[in-house]
């Protein structure tokens, strides 16, 4: 059985082009994987996995929007492992603001 869709509480972002992610943990799930694009058809995505409930993302182009995608994996012994639905969302990374002169 495919584990349960994972609840994505937020995408907050923080300083220096990095973003927190942060998901509810899903019963049975051995861990989560994370993927995330500048593109909406998520192309050329990087994908993470982990098994906490929050992931910071780093080293993103300030002022860009993102989509970013989460997963709940569970194993199996017998077949590959089994993976929920994907839960989507996009972001945009803080541009710097310019120094008054």
């Amino acid at each position: 059985a495919k584990p349960a869709k994972v609840n994505l509480k937020s995408v907050k972002a923080a300083k220096k082009g990095k973003v927190k992610v942060k998901y509810k943990k899903v019963a049975g799930a051995a861990g989560y994987q994370i993927q995330y694009s500048l593109k909406s058809n998520m192309k050329s995505a990087k994908s993470k996995t982990t098994k906490k409930a929050t992931y910071t993302i780093s080293k993103l182009k300030k002022g860009k929007k993102y989509y970013v995608r989460v997963r709940a994996k569970k194993l199996n012994l017998i077949e590959d492992d089994v993976y929920s639905k994907w839960v989507k969302k996009s972001f945009k990374v803080k541009a710097n603001k310019k120094a008054k002169k």
